[in-house]
């Protein structure tokens, strides 16, 4: 049987080789790698896009908590983190990496939390997805800046992404953004405020405080870079 996935994969298509061994099917060889076999037997706790479509929010043990979503988990520090140190929080760590998806399955297990899970997926693909203000906030660190004039095209953090996220946010919600490249930073404070976000002083009152320090900001700390980072706030209303 052929299956035809592109619809149910989104635009990006990411996952195809995890959905087609999990329907018993085989992917093609060059998509074959270790990590890929060990995502299969993780149903539950690492999603692909359809199952997301079919399962969401009920993916947690309690789907009434508020959703954050962390945006490209890396090996699931700060996923893991972020949901024991919030209990009141259900996070779903993404990234597009078996490795790093499976690593952060197995950091989420180590530390038996119910409140956190990966997805297999890209995040605007996600969003497509989700009802409206379904979604408390997003920590997006050190998304790639693809710093290369010819390669900006392949930035996810522009005016469309905003716009798009800006109806999924709950009242009060929030994108928490941090970045080493200035000019990325510079880019998003530039058109944010134009879809209806503000910027704030500090996250919300329940999340801040407490210190999320991703392995690459802690990279980037150690060489002396700067880092550029900003929270934006959906207004109420």
């Amino acid at each position: 049987m052929v299956f035809d996935l592109t619809e149910e994969l989104g635009v990006h298509q990411y996952g195809r080789p995890l959905v087609l061994l999990r329907s018993g099917e085989k992917p093609r060889l060059r998509d074959f790698n270790n990590f890929l076999f060990q995502a299969v037997p993780l149903k539950g706790e690492l999603y692909t896009l359809p199952e997301l479509k079919e399962e969401m929010p009920n993916i947690f043990e309690d789907s009434s908590k508020p959703l954050v979503l962390e945006v490209g988990c890396y090996l699931g520090h700060i996923v893991t983190k972020l949901a024991a140190a919030n209990p009141w929080l259900n996070v779903l760590g993404l990234d597009i990496k078996y490795k790093r998806v499976v690593k952060s399955c197995e950091k989420i297990k180590r530390a038996n939390l119910t409140n956190a899970k990966i997805a297999l997926c890209d995040i605007r693909d996600l969003l497509s997805i989700l009802p409206p203000k379904s979604v408390y906030g997003m920590f997006v660190f050190f998304p790639d800046p693809w710093i290369k004039n010819k390669h900006e095209k392949f930035r996810f953090l522009v005016e469309e992404f905003f716009s798009g996220a800006f109806s999924k946010l709950s009242d009060n919600g929030f994108i928490w953004l941090k970045t080493d490249h200035k000019d990325y930073h510079e880019a998003v404070s530039s058109f944010a405020g134009k879809y209806g976000y503000q910027k704030a002083d500090s996250l919300p009152a329940e999340i801040s405080g407490k210190e999320y320090t991703s392995i690459f900001e802690t990279i980037f700390l150690e060489q002396g870079l700067p880092i550029y980072q900003q929270v934006l706030m959906k207004k109420e209303g």
